[in-house]
């Protein structure tokens, strides 16, 4: 005889199992974030179709040795660590970046799809694409443009699985996929 009452139970113990199976699964699963995120293919056809932007930015970013971070959201620059409203006009200036440069840094931000802004490192500038969230077990994807070949190259992201030997000392991982010359698209995952 069918009752709501014992649909109740197995409806609670099938969520049960399946909230089990997710906190034992989980790790194992954000290994393989790259499909969470934009794809290899969409990156490389937006890297080869707005290329003359990329490298535009790429030299502005790199020109101005007080920039650190810069996105529509977040500007480090001059040593100073500054959260700001994507909508105020002042932007980046209360902190010694130009009005004009602000400006020009958030439209190419929005027109080359860069959520998650410019990062500069020492040997490279990184353009990310898809910001850590819960979705993507706080991993981010985007483009790097790097001084030197870099470690961990792979065919592919999309399904990409990180071994031990991408991962530093913290338990972060990384691969990269080259695009072109010093191009290449990077899968960030964090422990």
């Amino acid at each position: 005889m069918f009752s709501h009452r014992s649909l109740a139970c197995r409806s609670l113990l099938g969520c049960a199992v399946v909230a089990v199976a997710l906190v034992l699964c989980g790790p194992l699963a954000g290994c393989a974030v790259g499909r969470r995120h934009t794809s290899d293919a969409q990156l490389e056809k937006r890297f080869l179709q707005h290329e003359v932007e990329f490298e535009a930015l790429l030299d502005t970013a790199r020109s101005d040795s007080k920039l650190v971070t810069i996105s529509r959201s977040l500007v480090i620059y001059d040593g100073q660590r500054v959260n700001i409203d994507a909508a105020a006009l002042s932007g980046g200036e209360p902190i010694g970046l130009a009005g004009f440069s602000w400006k020009w840094y958030l439209t190419k931000l929005q027109s080359l799809g860069l959520e998650g802004g410019v990062l500069k490192g020492r040997d490279s500038v990184e353009f990310r694409v898809d910001a850590g969230s819960l979705q993507n077990g706080d991993s981010y994807k985007g483009y790097e443009f790097s001084n030197a070949v870099p470690a961990h190259l792979r065919k592919s992201l999309d399904e990409c699985r990180l071994s031990d030997l991408d991962r530093d000392q913290f338990g972060n991982g990384i691969a990269r996929k080259h695009i072109k010359g010093n191009w290449y698209l990077y899968l960030f995952v964090n422990r």
